[in-house]
């Protein structure tokens, strides 16, 4: 058991003072950035080419951090959601493209009388 004597009381805990001068001297520590890897599936699930290098990104946030590059791992994790955004952006390019061309191959099945199955053999009449 402790000696009730021993610990001081709870109003009498020493507490650490920091000089001034010290406190400017000591660089400020950011905190770890995210790593965003949810937007690195995201890339791997709407468009996979740019997951290579979004998943690269996404694993070099935390060793960077760690040896004391807070601007690269920065970069890293903002890379990161930037290559799943644009992921996203390019499978939304690819889909409406996607919609136009098939709009357009109705159009033109419907425009050419595909009733009957027999609308190719019109056009070599």
């Amino acid at each position: 058991m402790v000696d009730p004597v021993s610990e001081p009381a709870p109003d009498e805990t020493p507490t650490r003072s920091v000089p001034a001068t010290s406190r400017s001297a000591v660089p400020s520590a950011r905190a770890r950035p995210v790593s965003n890897a949810g937007w690195a599936v995201a890339s791997l699930l709407f468009f996979w080419p740019l997951a290579f290098s979004a998943f690269h990104h996404a694993f070099e946030v935390y060793p960077r951090w760690a040896e004391g590059d807070i601007d690269g791992a920065e970069y890293a994790s903002r890379r990161v959601r930037k290559l799943g955004q644009l992921s996203l952006w390019i499978f939304g390019g690819l889909l409406l493209l996607a919609i136009v061309l098939y709009a357009i191959a109705v159009i033109v099945l419907i425009a050419h009388g595909g009733e009957g199955g027999d609308w190719h053999h019109r056009v070599r009449d």
